[in-house]
């Protein structure tokens, strides 16, 4: 950890991890100086919990001088916000989804700073998963087949349907996607889906986004293409997040340990790299190399929509 207490401001309370992120500052010797929502019973309520004030505006958080800030708002509001955060010297980091359409990604990649501006999956600090890149590092790889599935519920409330419309937050295609995409970057790093074919289904009824989805892709990594198949689902039930990855020396698998998010999902390990980070003026997954991940959950949501192929990029 850190020679000295970070200090971490807060942008946006759009949904759950803002919570979570902060109670690991917390915990891992991290001080929260302030948080900042459009929503300020929400963000008073969040100040209680952490010990912390609310303040009035992105740039009276700020003006708090904090070491680091974590953003998260809606997705369709990603880039205005990170356009008042950037000082040009604080590192912020923006966690999912900061970009579910085409325009939504041009907008964001014209604000970002490249460097000081990162945003990943949390599932990039899963233990399991950094344990699995390492294995097949060096390995010839012949295929990957991916598995995300987070129950949607969450993101069908009132207060967050926004996270379900494709045109808003993505549906399933990128709130859950984006965990897909993250861990095929993990195991495949820089991959960049070129083609392919998907598909999308909803129950019976229902007036929300997909609720299960699949793809047939192929990537582009290390000069070559790749074969890679993706199955999402925001049906009900537990989390699952699994990857396979087949080489010529066999099959090497990660299955996630979802009774154990903290540690094993990548919370905790996030808010430790962000902390360490943060003491050199530097911020985890930035945009010049996290940029990919995002390209490549908006082209499968795409493709997946389309069923036969999507726009072309």
């Amino acid at each position: 950890m850190t020679t000295s207490p970070q200090r971490v401001a807060f942008a946006g309370l759009a949904h759950s991890h803002p919570d979570t992120d902060a109670t690991h500052v917390r915990g891992l010797g991290g001080e929260v100086v302030g948080v900042h929502d459009d929503d300020h019973v929400a963000a008073a309520a969040f100040a209680r919990r952490h010990g912390t004030a609310s303040v009035g505006s992105p740039a009276d958080l700020l003006a708090l001088g904090p070491d680091l800030v974590i953003a998260t708002p809606r997705t369709h509001e990603a880039a205005a916000l990170i356009r008042v955060l950037q000082d040009g010297v604080t590192p912020v980091f923006v966690n999912k989804v900061v970009a579910a359409t085409s325009a939504q990604l041009h907008e964001w990649s014209d604000a970002a700073d490249p460097a000081l501006v990162g945003t990943s999956s949390v599932l990039r600090f899963a233990p399991a998963l950094a344990a699995l890149r390492a294995e097949v590092e060096h390995a010839e790889v012949l295929a990957v087949r991916v598995r995300a599935q987070h129950d949607a519920a969450g993101f069908r409330t009132p207060e967050r349907n926004w996270q379900d419309a494709p045109d808003l937050g993505g549906g399933i295609l990128a709130t859950v996607g984006v965990h897909a995409w993250e861990m095929v970057d993990v195991v495949l790093p820089g991959a960049r889906l070129t083609s392919g074919t998907g598909w999308t289904r909803q129950a019976a009824g229902s007036p929300h986004s997909e609720d299960v989805a699949g793809l047939d892709v192929r990537v582009f990594v290390g000069g070559r293409e790749l074969p890679v198949q993706v199955s999402l689902s925001g049906t009900p039930g537990p989390d699952a997040y699994a990857i396979d990855v087949v080489t010529t020396d066999g099959l090497r698998s990660c299955v996630l340990d979802v009774e154990n998010p903290h540690a094993a999902l990548g919370f905790e390990g996030l808010i430790g790299a962000l902390l360490d980070a943060s003491a050199d003026r530097r911020v985890v997954a930035p945009w010049r190399s996290a940029q990919v991940v995002v390209e490549n959950t908006v082209r499968a949501a795409q493709l997946a929509r389309s069923g036969d192929g999507g726009d072309s990029w």
